[in-house]
């Protein structure tokens, strides 16, 4: 049903029942909202590194890695985590979604936790799929301790991806 054949439809519900006809007009009124799906392609990945005293660790969109403070790096690769973002209704490819990331989050292994923040992503803050997918790459800081405990620490953390 087009927009127009919803306003005919509409105005003959109202005039055959007030109460009926609101309801049925709010619900044809309203567009059905397309469905994303996010699928996890790839793990944020900080690499190898060495805690002589505090420090971070930043991983970039497209891997590239950076120490500041008491933090050296290692040889080893960084990666952001990948996301591939779909909508299977073709007429949806022009509809632009909204990425919001967290202010922060906890990686852990055991006891011992390190924190994340300043996520970065790309596209930031907004997308639009083309041919039907599109991937959101996504980087972050890690935030390291003095003394920090070395291990294999994994954690979480939220994005929120819907339609504008």
């Amino acid at each position: 049903m087009n927009t127009t054949d919803a306003r005919r439809r509409c105005l003959r519900l109202l005039r055959r029942s007030a109460a009926l006809g609101v309801a049925a007009c709010l619900l044809a009124a309203t567009p059905a909202r397309a469905q994303l799906n996010v699928v996890a392609a790839g793990d944020l990945a900080f690499g190898r590194f060495a805690a002589l005293a505090a420090g971070s660790v930043h991983v970039g969109t497209g891997g590239a890695r950076s120490a500041a403070g008491g933090v050296v790096l290692l040889a080893s690769a960084g990666a952001p985590a990948r996301f591939t973002i779909s909508d299977k209704q073709p007429a949806n490819a022009d509809l632009v979604y909204i990425i919001s990331l967290p202010a922060g989050a906890l990686i852990s292994d055991g006891a011992a936790s390190m924190a994340l923040s300043d996520f970065v992503s790309v596209p930031a803050g907004a997308g639009m799929l083309s041919g039907g997918t599109q991937v959101l790459a996504v980087g972050a800081t890690l935030q390291v301790g003095p003394g920090q405990r070395p291990g294999n620490y994994s954690g979480s953390f939220p994005i929120t991806i819907e339609y504008q």
